[in-house]
């Protein structure tokens, strides 16, 4: 991966760390449904203004109905799940769902997409990193894990967010459409959708009360959490691939955990850091930066053992081939061999 692309992607991993933060303080004033139409709106407004300075604009009509299904699985789906989820389970517990989207994305792009068949290399990368990932958020010093609805509501949407990686780049990054202009219409349309769908279901009455406090966690959830983030993960895919794209979700619950120490106290213990090492190697293993010591370890004997005198040629070979009326045939037929 390109050092650019490495760069957003420890901003991505960073911007969405907070989210879980900002997610919990602005519950107490809106619902599930609610939130995600208030982040859709801030991180929409936040990416068109973007788009109109840079003058950019839309895609065209031919790639709206890729992009609506993309908006429904990386949007509107995930922000309400997760939203629900946190009501009923701890952060912890949904940090780690979470963090299983790279190992569901594997799967499902290997199927979708000819170009993303996994690899020992991968597989044992991301397999590495969620076994990092436990070691951070360390789920045994919680006291309880919440219901299980609260549990299925974060697989959900962490099912859903791999969906959406693997749609966006088997249908829409073909089109090799602006990531800037893609998301602008992606979150334009998960916004209208969740807006409709709250209108008709539990309508706009607020079920806390909205102080400052849930209405600034909002706008920065939306206009950086969700604009600013979206941008940077439909350049990752279309530059890095889904696989690798959605590994950013193993470093959102290290983010997470340092934000949460620095913004509200919360102590860090030994995990933190040794499980954060754990998963950054992962990362670097599964991107081919660090050696896999059980294949050089197969190759080595596979080497030894080939015996050297049949395939060495001998002071006779040239010979043998001038004597010969035509030298283009022998030639091209030990090459053929």
């Amino acid at each position: 991966m390109h050092p650019v692309n490495w760069a957003r992607f420890g901003l991505l991993a960073a911007l969405w760390g907070c989210s879980f933060a900002f997610i919990k303080v602005s519950l107490d004033a809106f619902a599930p449904l609610q939130l995600a139409f208030g982040r859709l709106l801030v991180g929409a407004l936040v990416v068109g203004l973007i788009l109109a300075v840079t003058k950019g604009s839309f895609p065209g009509r031919a790639v709206w109905g890729h992009i609506a299904v993309a908006s429904v699985f990386g949007n509107v789906v995930p922000f309400t799940l997760f939203a629900v989820g946190e009501q009923h389970t701890t952060a912890t517990i949904a940090g780690v769902i979470q963090g299983a989207t790279p190992l569901v994305t594997l799967g499902l792009a290997a199927l979708a997409i000819r170009a993303e068949k996994p690899t020992a290399r991968k597989v044992t990368g991301l397999v590495i990193g969620f076994v990092g990932l436990i070691v951070v958020v360390g789920p045994w010093r919680t006291d309880g894990f919440g219901s299980i609805g609260g549990q299925l509501a974060c697989v959900g949407a962490a099912i859903s967010y791999a969906i959406s990686f693997v749609y966006l780049r088997r249908f829409i990054a073909p089109y090799k459409i602006p990531a800037l202009a893609v998301t602008a219409a992606q979150l334009t349309c998960a916004m209208v959708i969740t807006g409709l769908i709250t209108t008709f279901s539990i309508g706009w009455d607020l079920p806390g009360e909205l102080t400052a406090g849930p209405l600034l966690s909002l706008l920065v959830l939306g206009g950086a959490s969700t604009g600013i983030a979206f941008v940077l993960m439909n350049r990752l895919i279309a530059d890095a691939g889904p696989t690798t794209a959605s590994g950013v979700n193993y470093l959102v619950p290290v983010f997470s955990v340092i934000v949460g120490a620095a913004a509200l106290g919360e102590s860090v213990t030994w995990n933190v850091p040794v499980g954060g090492a754990v998963v950054i190697a992962a990362l670097a293993l599964a991107e081919g930066r660090l050696p896999l010591p059980t294949r050089r370890a197969t190759e080595t004997p596979t080497a030894t053992q080939v015996p050297p005198a049949p395939n060495v040629p001998t002071p006779d070979a040239p010979t043998a081939t001038t004597d010969r009326p035509d030298r283009s045939k022998p030639v091209a037929t030990q090459e053929a061999c």
